[in-house]
């Protein structure tokens, strides 16, 4: 195992984390136990907002959850999301409870791209190392038009934006970029900022660009059954 980095001890430090509640996966991503970021929230006083469940199909094993919390004066917000292609358990709308409240947790501490909870630790572990799982065998395979740009996805980076990155410095990117499409809340918003971020893509390579456009596609499959579930709603 190698050493943690200097925010992953000062958060230990802080927060009073054990050695034995922190591990870490492929090579300089840290992961701590939920149960020790519900107790950090307790101590620090985070104060919760009503979870709203946005889907539940448990005959598909989907499920979408926001939840709010406060801390202080910040108020941060994460989409926790459940299905086949990211959860191993049978219990989807706990997982996507937990991924929600744990995404929270870690914004409002400061510590979200740092660190990662154990329940998004089998999903990162496989997304974050593409010699083990290629793209298309984990998320939704990307099409292209016949200019070779995705369809209904992130746009290619500019060829002038496209540089060699090594692999330790790309996960940061990645973690970075993924934080930012899981906080959008409207398919305006997250094709706004595609069109706006498709350059920053340029840093990585073939491989984790198919990675995160899989992130992309289904974070853009949640949003949208949440817009159906709330015209069906409103139509009732």
């Amino acid at each position: 195992m190698g050493k943690p980095s200097k925010a992953v001890l000062g958060f230990m430090e802080q927060y009073k984390v054990d050695s034995d509640e922190i591990w870490e996966v492929h090579g300089s991503t840290w992961v701590v136990k939920h149960k020790a970021l519900e107790r950090v929230a307790a101590e620090v006083g985070i104060i919760w907002d009503k979870p709203e469940l946005k889907v539940c199909d448990m005959a598909q094993g989907f499920a979408v959850v926001l939840i709010s919390g406060r801390l202080k004066d910040r108020i941060e917000f994460s989409f926790g999301e459940a299905s086949p292609k990211n959860n191993k358990n049978s219990y989807p709308l706990a997982m996507a409870e937990k991924r929600s409240k744990d995404r929270v947790i870690l914004k409002l501490l400061a510590a979200h791209g740092s660190l990662y909870s154990e329940s998004e630790a089998d999903e990162f572990e496989q997304r974050q190392n593409p010699h083990v799982t290629r793209a298309e065998d984990i998320l939704p395979a990307t099409e292209y038009d016949q200019n070779g740009q995705p369809i209904d996805n992130i746009p290619e980076p500019d060829a002038e934006a496209i540089v060699k990155t090594r692999v330790v410095d790309q996960r940061p990117i990645f973690a970075e970029l993924q934080n930012e499409i899981h906080a959008t809340c409207s398919i305006d918003e997250l094709s706004k900022w595609a069109d706006e971020n498709r350059n920053r893509l340029g840093k990585l390579s073939t491989e984790w660009r198919k990675m995160l456009r899989g992130v992309y596609a289904e974070h853009q499959t949640a949003i949208r059954q949440m817009d159906a579930q709330d015209n069906e709603r409103l139509a009732s």
